[in-house]
């Protein structure tokens, strides 16, 4: 049974999780009619996968570090079979990248719960959040996860407010010299600022519109409960779980905005989606609710099979 396999931490999870995410790949080059055997192309595969692998690990540390989610490894399963739903995430690696800075971002916020080192780790968030920025323009909206993180602590200082914006220009200042140092030119900056298209008529292709379809439906269904049960959770629990609601949500917000949308932009979506989730799953203790979980992941698998055949 998945909830079975998946509901513990073993080797075995991560060592199956990344096959997939390598054949997942290696597929999605067989599809796309691009797989070269050269130097240059297996250098550059390997750094796609390296980075992908990495993402997963990460998410996994990053929850379990943080209290997001119980022992187990339902939310990077969840994150791998989400990939797999939307393949055109491994032509993206700049995106990759970015969801990488934002991860790490994100692993500084969950951490300003506590009182230590609370200056580094939100100039550590915002250093992360505009190399993001840099990988793809729009992740500069994931600053509003970190305002709400900060005026939330304990000890809050209004100072506090200021070292994103000094941290902000302070990266963004030395980005731009070494550009004008490179290439004598400010033309990066104009290229860095994101366009905007709310134009859906991409997601007209069917498996992109089931693809899509599909993550919402699940982010407003398990979302919503989550949602629902923020008043019930701990003190120790709601800080995490306001976080992966606020950057579902910010995900969405990029989504829509993306210019040329093609199925990657669905990337940020999936770590908070898995974590979520997870939650959702972790939650079920009636034998209804276990036949419930199961069921779901076997459909999600079932459907990341026989979706290349749709």
């Amino acid at each position: 049974m998945l909830t079975s396999f998946f509901g513990k931490s073993k080797p075995i999870n991560y060592i199956l999780l990344s096959i997939a995410i390598i054949i997942g790949y290696f597929l999605r080059l067989l599809t796309a009619q691009e797989l070269t055997l050269g130097l240059g192309s297996l250098g550059s595969n390997g750094v796609v996968i390296f980075l992908m692998v990495f993402a997963v690990l990460l998410l996994d540390f990053i929850i379990r570090k943080n209290n997001v989610t119980k022992n187990n490894t339902f939310a990077i399963l969840l994150f791998v079979l989400f990939v797999l739903l939307a393949p055109q995430v491994y032509d993206a690696p700049k995106l990759i990248l970015a969801n990488i800075f934002v991860l790490l971002a994100t692993r500084r916020i969950l951490s300003l719960t506590t009182e230590k080192n609370t200056v580094k780790k939100i100039f550590d968030a915002t250093m992360y959040i505009t190399l993001a920025s840099f990988c793809y323009g729009w992740a500069i909206l994931f600053f509003v996860v970190l305002y709400p993180a900060i005026t939330n602590k304990t000890k809050f200082k209004v100072s506090y407010l200021f070292i994103p914006i000094i941290g902000f220009l302070g990266i963004t200042s030395i980005a731009v010299a070494y550009q004008l140092i490179a290439t004598d030119s400010y033309s990066w900056l104009y290229s860095w600022i994101p366009g905007r298209d709310f134009d859906l008529s991409a997601y007209g292709d069917k498996k992109l519109f089931v693809t899509t379809t599909f993550l919402l439906g699940v982010l407003l269904w398990m979302g919503g409960v989550r949602l629902t049960k923020l008043g019930s959770l701990s003190k120790k629990e709601k800080p995490s779980a306001i976080t992966m609601l606020l950057i579902a949500i910010i995900s969405v917000g990029i989504v829509l905005a993306k210019t040329q949308k093609n199925g990657s932009e669905l990337f940020f979506l999936f770590a908070p989606l898995a974590a979520i989730t997870s939650n959702y799953i972790e939650s079920g203790k009636s034998k209804t609710r276990r036949v419930f979980n199961e069921v779901f992941l076997w459909s999600l698998f079932a459907l990341v099979l026989i979706f290349p055949f749709i």
